[in-house]
């Protein structure tokens, strides 16, 4: 279908958080737009799926807000969304995903409380057009649905501090001080410890060579880490290390368990509804429970439920998270908390006891099919699940449900004018 331009309304939000309506008896998929909406759409056929461009509002919902940035739809398409319809949407998809099972209990679901400046993560890419025209070097990102075009970004993106914004900045005029183009660079990563104020920054090229250049004199920089990236990957991975200037992790605080990781280690984005979350999965586990945790990163979680008297051992892929985790276990005196680096599928299922506490938090794709068999063989008591990625939970659970019912399913809104959230599952054995 070559892209045309249509008049469409539509009606609801699909799992995906893009509008959905129909055009010639096929769904289209429209970010941008809210229920009951009508507008003109641009429609292109991508991947075997359609996507409208909104390109005119022509009724509005009475809903709809003004979006905080002009490039909302590259990092935060439901800036155009009043909150509590926010709220009700993901609640909405928690049920849908659960509901259908006779004997799990109602979806609970916690708002989030900062709707902007929360993420302690945030990636940029970069730019030196606009349109038509050529301007200095900028942060970027890439704009939704149109390929290799980007945005520039002249104040950074509000789902980040101001720190984190101005580092990047200050970064970016450095490296247009140097003379880079945007063709010599691949994407430029924040990380933020909200409780000490810091940041580390990562650099990633495509050129082979990135002269250094003083970075210390940028306020709250607390590290910078620079890597060559291949151009023959579009993801943002290190090929060779070029050079590197003060720290390479930093320390995050939570409920008085003070968390070391790495640059390159898996951290939750928001922590006021992280912690919320915690508090939650801890009514799940007594005091002096062995815990098999998988997916564990810096040991946020498990090291929180050692404080309470939990035995701990975790599992993660990422050597250095292993590392920082034994490390961190160390600094708070939490005892009986192992950790070893190895796939959450590679574990050998002699880990895993009738009488554990398994618990999951994996990225988006969910549970390996080999974890999936080994927790059916061993039948854990009891599975702790959050999960950035819903569907994929409500798939997994569809391969145990004949063997574990849902104690709890509570969503968490992680992520404020997205169409992301977190979700919590706490599952049991049936008959016990």
């Amino acid at each position: 279908m070559t892209q045309k331009t249509f008049s469409m309304s539509v009606e609801k939000i699909a799992h995906d958080g893009a509008a959905e309506g129909t055009l010639e008896g096929k769904k289209v998929h429209i970010h941008g737009m809210l229920p009951g909406e009508e507008g003109i759409v641009e429609v292109k056929k991508k991947q075997g799926i359609f996507i409208g461009a909104l390109k005119e509002i022509t009724k509005a919902s009475a809903r709809r807000k003004l979006p905080e940035e002009t490039h909302y739809l590259s990092c935060s398409p439901w800036q155009v969304m009043e909150y509590p319809l926010q709220t009700e949407l993901k609640h909405d998809l928690i049920s849908s995903l659960f509901g259908y099972y006779d004997d799990a209990p109602k979806a609970g679901y916690t708002p989030a409380t900062q709707f902007y400046g929360y993420r302690t993560k945030v990636e940029f890419s970069f730019c030196d057009r606009e349109g038509e025209h050529d301007i200095p070097l900028a942060l970027a990102f890439h704009e939704r649905g149109g390929g290799a075009k980007r945005l520039p970004l002249q104040e950074g993106c509000m789902l980040v501090s101001g720190r984190m914004n101005a580092i990047a900045l200050a970064l970016t005029a450095k490296l247009r001080d140097q003379g880079y183009v945007s063709r010599d660079l691949k994407t430029l990563v924040i990380r933020e410890s909200k409780s000490e104020g810091k940041c580390i920054a990562i650099l990633y090229a495509k050129k082979e060579e990135i002269a250094e250049f003083d970075v210390s004199d940028i306020t709250d920089l607390s590290g910078f880490i620079v890597f060559h990236s291949t151009e023959k990957s579009p993801a943002s991975v290190p090929t060779r290390h070029l050079w590197s200037w003060g720290d390479d992790t930093l320390t995050e605080v939570l409920d008085g368990v003070s968390i070391r990781y790495s640059w390159d280690s898996f951290f939750q984005n928001n922590i006021p509804v992280f912690l919320e979350a915690v508090a939650m999965m801890k009514q799940y586990v007594e005091k002096g429970a062995h815990v098999l945790e998988l997916y564990s990163g810096a040991g946020t979680i498990g090291l929180m439920l050692g404080r309470m008297g939990a035995k701990v051992h975790a599992v993660e892929i990422v050597p250095a998270a292993v590392e920082a985790a034994l490390l961190n276990a160390e600094v708070n005196d939490v005892e009986g908390y192992t950790a070893e680096a190895l796939p959450a599928e590679a574990i050998d299922k002699e880990l895993l006891h009738a009488d554990d506490i398994l618990l999951l938090d994996p990225p988006r794709a969910g549970l390996h099919p080999k974890l999936v068999s080994a927790i059916q063989e061993k039948l854990p008591k009891r599975i702790i699940y959050l999960s950035c990625n819903p569907e994929t939970q409500a798939r997994d659970y569809s391969e145990l449900a004949e063997l574990y019912k849902i104690e709890c399913i509570h969503g968490f809104d992680f992520y404020p004018q997205t169409p992301h959230l977190e979700s919590l599952l706490v599952l049991s054995l049936r008959g016990k």
